[in-house]
C-alpha cells in the first residue's frame, strides 16, 4: 500500500487580473516555508507545472498569493490542482478556469 499524503485546503481567486491561490490562516497549520509548487491538468492527467523554491525555500503567509503560480498560463474551460509542498504538510486548491467575455473567472 502507498502512503497516503493529507491535503490540507487552499483557496483560490483572481488578484490583479491573475489566478491567484492562497492559504487561509485558520488552515495553516505552523509557521513553515514553501519548498514546491506544482499545477496538477486534470485533463491532460500530469503535472503541467512545477517550482522548487529548495534552494531559496518562500515563507508560506496566510492570505497572500503563493509564488509561482501566476507565472503560468492558465487555459479556459480546463480543470487544475496546484499543491502547496512545505517540510511537513501540503495544501491543495482545485479549480475550473472559465472565460466570460475579457475576463477569466474560476469555479
Amino acid at each position: 500500500m502507498g502512503d497516503r499524503v493529507n491535503l490540507y485546503p487552499a483557496q483560490s481567486g483572481i488578484v490583479n487580473g491573475r489566478i491567484c491561490v492562497f492559504i487561509k490562516a485558520a488552515d495553516i497549520v505552523k509557521d513553515e516555508n514553501i519548498l514546491r509548487v506544482a499545477i496538477w491538468s486534470y485533463s491532460e492527467s500530469r503535472y503541467v507545472y512545477e517550482k522548487s523554491y529548495a534552494i531559496a525555500p518562500q515563507p508560506l503567509e496566510a492570505g497572500k498569493c503563493i509564488p509561482g503560480v501566476g507565472e503560468f498560463k492558465f487555459i479556459p474551460a480546463e480543470d487544475y490542482g496546484v499543491v502547496v509542498e512545505t517540510p511537513l504538510h501540503a495544501y491543495e486548491a482545485r479549480f475550473s478556469v472559465l472565460q466570460q467575455g475579457e475576463r477569466i473567472v474560476l469555479k
